[in-house]
């Protein structure tokens, strides 16, 4: 029987190493591909449709004589209306943060977009009631001033539309197609 010396034979230790080190890079990359893409499902489908009708609702009043746009632009029938600061930071919080993004969102269909217009919706949202809560109390910042609107049908809509956006944009990025299901599965597996 030859004799077979330790430099012929190979190493097992090193062989597994490197096929575990293979699969797990596999797995990763894998895993990071189908993470970075979001899933289009019904609460993609929906949040589209949301973010189409928040587009619109800038045209509707926002509060006596004064339109969203009006808002948004920081117009003069804005500041004669006397606008308060809640709602400028509403209106420019879900038009740049969640109609922008929501729109490269869906363009893209990218992760990072969907997560700047959930987080610009979930601001806008505590925004947007503290906008409602201050036209409601009928004063403004200033008591003298007699012709203080009180809130309009853009303003409740949009809110609304808000609110609906957060749940929908959280389904967004939270969803998972089957495929990550299964990657998930080998890791576990070891497969």
């Amino acid at each position: 029987m030859p004799h077979v010396s330790i430099e012929d034979r190979p190493d097992p230790i090193a062989g597994i190493m490197d096929v575990t080190r293979n699969a797990e890079s596999e797995l990763r990359r894998r895993d990071r591909a189908l993470g970075r893409t979001l899933v289009i499902g019904k609460a993609y489908l929906a949040s589209a449709v949301l973010i189409v009708l928040l587009a619109a609702a800038l045209a509707l009043p926002h509060s006596a004589g004064v339109r969203g746009l009006d808002v948004l632009f920081f117009t003069e029938v804005a500041r004669e209306q006397e606008t308060s600061l809640p709602s400028h930071v509403f209106v420019l919080l879900y038009s740049v943060g969640t109609i922008v993004f929501g729109a490269m969102m869906i363009l893209t269909q990218k992760w990072w977009a969907a997560g700047i217009a959930w987080g610009a919706s979930c601001v806008a949202a505590v925004y947007g009631v503290l906008a409602i809560w201050l036209r409601q109390s009928g004063r403004g910042p200033n008591p003298d001033f007699p012709q203080f609107g009180a809130p309009g049908i853009g303003l409740y809509l949009s809110e609304i539309l808000v609110l609906a956006l957060v749940m929908t944009l959280a389904g967004v990025l939270f969803a998972r197609v089957p495929e990550q299901f299964d990657v998930e599965e080998s890791a576990r597996h070891g497969d």
